[in-house]
């Protein structure tokens, strides 16, 4: 019985190898913690692809509306919003269905129904441009989020006149 009880003290003073040990217990942990790392940096690269691609779309509006001012009294025709949507979804390799383009008048700050309208005289004139753009990430580990995919959007909003 005595040699069992040395058996035993000696396995338990023994300390090769518990490093591996400990290793195989960590690293699962590990592993889940860097996928989650990964997959949460590619989700803020989508998020912020799509807002840049949204807010280049609006400088596109506020410069490229400059050379479409109308003659008339109106300012901005709607007619020069016409490219946005593509311009939108070209830049954020989304389809034209996941980019919505809107715009808008503003009569002393009241939104008015038609964008090629005009305001009383004395009123402030205000056009505005909008784009959002839509898109579904799908992460790369998707047993540790949501298989279905995260919806992520950016938006812009710009000025015109």
């Amino acid at each position: 019985m005595n040699a069992v009880f040395r058996g035993f003290r000696r396995c338990r003073q023994e300390q090769t190898g518990t490093s591996v040990v400990e290793l195989a217990l960590v690293m699962p942990f590990l592993f889940v913690v860097l996928a989650g790392v990964i997959d949460c940096a590619r989700l803020i690269s989508a998020k912020l692809k799509l807002q840049q691609a949204a807010e280049r779309t609006a400088e596109l509006a506020s410069a490229g509306m400059m050379n479409k001012i109308l003659p008339s009294s109106n300012g901005v025709a709607s007619t020069a919003f016409d490219s946005l949507k593509t311009e939108a979804a070209t830049a954020a390799n989304v389809p034209t269905s996941s980019v919505t383009v809107t715009y808008w008048l503003e009569c002393d700050g009241t939104r008015q129904s038609d964008f090629d309208g005009t305001c009383t005289s004395g009123q402030q004139v205000a056009r505005f441009t909008s784009i959002s753009i839509a898109k579904t990430y799908v992460p790369s580990f998707p047993w540790l989020f949501s298989s279905s995919g995260i919806a992520l959007a950016g938006s812009a909003s710009v000025r015109v006149q």
